[in-house]
């Protein structure tokens, strides 16, 4: 199965509560990224806002990207980034990345993206090929654990969390994990997790909580007190990251 990039474009572009939600991920990227070399950084799939635009602490910044949409909004954002060297690559990973072999990255970046992939056996062994010993591959994606699908089962909506929700279809999501599935399927393909975890606590679906937010109901302190709530629900955020280095990584 492929992925039909123009369909997923129009709909991400209209999905409620996703700048929220992109802006709450960054912020914990942020702090990923802040205890981890990054000089040398891969974003593979970068949306509509690249994590460039928040970021500063990197020397060398390649975007890999496959969509018209966000490929041509990475390169008007990367126009307004003086100074600042920066690569923008349109294509699929697994098509470009021989001509990622030149760059030697501390940190890639693949948020968001696993579970809308295909194939992938073969989107690891392109990662695999990007690692050198050092490198720290962070890859998060939505949590099928996360409070709202819980609540989602226990109201009888779905009859489990690893069940397909019409979102999930809607945006061609092939697969829907766990921390613990996450991490198997990540170290299956030769790597070792050093860092997991869930973050951006959320009570409700991203349409409720956009209807909220645009009722009043919510406020933007409310938002940010439910992001900090991951401390006290440590595995029920609406994310969940692994951090994890080339299995054979000498100690």
């Amino acid at each position: 199965m492929t992925r039909d990039l123009v369909d997923y474009q129009a709909q991400y572009a209209e999905q409620p509560y996703e700048k929220y939600q992109v802006t709450f991920r960054k912020k914990k990227l942020q702090t990923i990224l802040a205890t981890h070399p990054h000089a040398t950084l891969l974003e593979v799939g970068c949306g509509l806002e690249s994590i460039f635009l928040d970021l500063d602490s990197y020397e060398n910044m390649v975007v890999v990207e496959p969509s018209d949409i966000f490929y041509e909004k990475a390169m008007l954002d990367k126009a307004t980034q003086t100074g600042k060297n920066i690569t923008i690559i349109k294509g699929l990973l697994e098509d470009v990345g021989e001509e990622l072999q030149q760059f030697k990255f501390d940190f890639i970046l693949v948020s968001c993206l696993l579970h809308e992939i295909p194939d992938q056996a073969l989107f690891f062994k392109t990662l695999y090929s990007l690692c050198h010993h050092k490198t720290v591959l962070h890859i998060n994606v939505p949590n099928a654990r996360s409070f709202h699908r819980l609540l989602a089962v226990e109201m009888g909506l779905i009859k489990s969390e690893f069940e397909m929700s019409a979102t999930n279809i809607q945006f061609q999501q092939h697969s829907v994990f766990d921390l613990a599935t996450l991490q198997q399927v990540v170290e299956n393909q030769g790597f070792r997790t050093i860092e997991s975890g869930t973050y951006s606590f959320k009570p409700f679906t991203h349409g409720q909580m956009q209807k909220m937010i645009d009722s009043g109901h919510l406020t933007q302190q409310m938002l940010d007190g439910f992001f900090h709530m991951e401390k006290y629900m440590p595995e029920l955020g609406s994310e969940i990251y692994v951090n994890v280095q080339k299995d054979d990584y000498p100690f």
